[in-house]
């Protein structure tokens, strides 16, 4: 209740897209573009606590895990010298401008932050898909 009352700027008790998508994410699900649309047209009008409250549940059950993100991270991975899985960040910062929903430029930089390349320039999956699901 408080997370959708923080995110209904207005007052209204009901929340604009923006703020349906900045609630959701605040209450832990990861909605790509399509879900959230999905969400938000299930809602006769804008939703209300109770659409917001329903959504949140729907999504946080398809939330990926730690073993999910590895599992698509090892697709793009290579195991270099038998030390781990490890991809370019280059490539990270690529594929995540560039498909599905787009990070912004500073998602990006954060999503960089979490991942801390090596001298290399090479990102350990395993250890950024732990971060990324605290």
């Amino acid at each position: 209740d408080n997370l959708f009352s923080y995110y209904d700027a207005d007052g209204d008790g009901v929340l604009t897209q923006d703020e349906f998508l900045g609630a959701l994410r605040a209450g832990g699900a990861c909605p790509n573009r399509e879900e959230l649309e999905e969400a938000f047209r299930k809602s006769a009008e804008a939703p209300d606590l109770r659409t917001y409250k329903a959504a949140l549940r729907t999504l946080l059950r398809r939330r990926p895990t730690v073993d999910s993100l590895k599992e698509g991270f090892r697709g793009l991975a290579l195991d270099i010298k038998g030390q781990g899985m490890v991809m370019d960040a280059e490539l990270l910062k690529y594929l995540s401008t560039s498909y599905g929903d787009a990070l912004t430029a500073e998602e990006v930089e954060a999503l960089m932050q979490l991942a801390e390349p090596d001298e290399d320039g090479e990102v350990d999956v395993s250890r950024l898909a732990e971060r990324l699901m605290p």
